[in-house]
């Protein structure tokens, strides 16, 4: 387990055992919420079961709120033990909760003096007045702002909760939103959330999937997906993006790269990328460039018809339009030719720098991309083999070295092929040409010394 996923464990783990902590630290007096009655349409019943312990049951339109702040509770009915806790009951009209940043309603709820903070049970749903987020579940935990307890507010939801998470950019206009699900979620502040357990996210063109999420708008400006990640790009010539972590980066708020490690794989429409670590970069949520590197698991582009590989790849995706593929270090490309067929392309081109152009083909009317220039630099080699001549089932086969190589390609609706090559420095290599056909003189030939036999004389009908 890497570093890094050791340290949002241990992050994760000592979040989710944060609030029992709070609830033994020493609040001063004036921090806590001392519930006074505003309002009650009935009389209600107090109960005294030990000395100085008092309960009390109050019903009918009950409003209570925290003295000397802007905290207010409504509900059909309360109950308060001993004064540390008070329950709401729904009846009809939903129990709502409101501050100067929070309104959440809820069918039941508890104000628990010990940690203040107020516990939802039932049909939650809580809102953030300062940015629209949204939480949604069976039960929620609204943790407010203490001092000497807690700096900024949280909430905790449990059983799946569906999390609406409002994001914007820096000049604080709301951006596309994050839909997010988990068995366990956690926010932080207004910019952070931690989920956990079976996550989901979703983001009107982006789908992602891991054991558990940690996203922070704010100051780290990133997040991760943590176990069994992936993230899918659903526009048009969109991506998969998988692997056992995924980094998440943020540029003023705003989506601009994810990094997968250990086992990394992408997916698009032209190629597959494995690596030990690829990263993409993005504008507008669109892959611009690809970058991909490791040791274990050497990067390889692999397509239909072709294959490149290399220490580290960098691919160049305009638009989300192949462009370009780089290899650095012991670069290597080919056409992936099946070798069972006879005549199978087999051209492949390497050096310690390779570049593989394309150019976007009409074939049968679908836009496909092709191979338009292929390039080595530094102790390049090439192999490649030549359209037959006419009259001719195979073509030559030329092996090429040299300082650097240019192969241009013939690209046409239906084929690819080579074109012309250019080698400079220190060119040297073979070629070899297909034997011609000719006539095979030891072939039989007729014998003039035999006499053909004549031909019968036609026959006579009777007279």
């Amino acid at each position: 387990m890497s570093r890094r996923l050791l340290l949002v464990v241990a992050a994760l783990a000592a979040f989710a055992t944060n609030a029992a902590a709070q609830g033994r630290r020493q609040v001063p007096d004036r921090e806590r919420c001392v519930i006074d009655i505003v309002n009650v349409d009935r009389q209600g019943v107090r109960t005294t079961p030990t000395p100085g312990q008092e309960n009390m049951y109050l019903g009918g339109n009950v409003h209570v709120q925290c003295r000397g702040r802007n905290i207010h509770i409504y509900a059909d009915s309360m109950a308060s033990f001993g004064g540390s806790i008070w329950q709401f009951i729904s009846q009809g009209n939903r129990v709502k909760y409101r501050d100067s940043t929070t309104a959440l309603d809820t069918d039941f709820g508890t104000y628990v003096k010990d940690g203040e903070r107020f516990e939802a049970q039932g049909n939650v749903e809580h809102r953030d007045l300062k940015t629209g987020s949204m939480i949604k579940g069976s039960r929620v935990d609204y943790l407010r702002p203490v001092k000497g307890l807690r700096d900024v507010l949280e909430v905790i939801g449990y059983n799946r909760p569906t999390v609406t998470y409002v994001v914007t950019d820096s000049a604080g206009r709301p951006q596309a939103p994050y839909v997010i699900i988990g068995n366990k979620v956690v926010t932080k502040g207004n910019e952070a959330i931690y989920a956990g357990g079976a996550v989901q996210i979703d983001r009107e063109d982006l789908k992602g999937l891991a054991d558990s999420l940690w996203l922070d708008s704010g100051k780290s400006q990133g997040g991760q997906l943590i176990g069994h990640a992936s993230l899918q790009s659903v526009q048009e010539n969109g991506f998969t993006l998988t692997g056992r972590t995924i980094d998440i980066g943020l540029t003023n708020k705003e989506l601009s790269g994810v990094t997968a490690h250990d086992t990394a794989r992408l997916v698009s429409k032209d190629v597959t990328l494995d690596a030990d670590s690829i990263r993409v970069e993005l504008v507008t949520r669109r892959a611009e460039l690809t970058r991909a590197w490791g040791k274990t698991l050497r990067p390889r582009v692999v397509s239909a018809d072709y294959q490149v590989t290399g220490d580290s790849l960098l691919i160049l995706t305009p638009l989300q339009k192949l462009s370009k593929v780089q290899a650095f270090g012991k670069g290597w490309a080919g056409f992936t030719g099946d070798s069972s067929k006879p005549g199978a392309r087999r051209d492949w081109i390497g050096g310690e720098i390779v570049t593989v152009s394309f150019v976007e083909r009409d074939s049968a009317g679908v836009k496909k991309t092709a191979i338009q220039q292929l390039e080595a630099e530094r102790d390049a080699r090439s192999f490649y083999q030549m359209d037959p001549e006419r009259g001719q089932t195979i073509g030559s086969i030329n092996y090429t070295r040299a300082q650097k190589i240019l192969v241009t390609m013939r690209v046409t609706r239906d084929s690819n092929t080579v074109s012309r090559v250019d080698a400079t420095g220190a060119v040297d290599g073979a070629h070899l040409q297909p034997a011609l056909r000719r006539r095979d003189s030891t072939a039989a030939k007729p014998d003039s010394t035999v006499r053909r036999p004549e031909a019968a004389p036609p026959r006579r009908g009777n007279r």
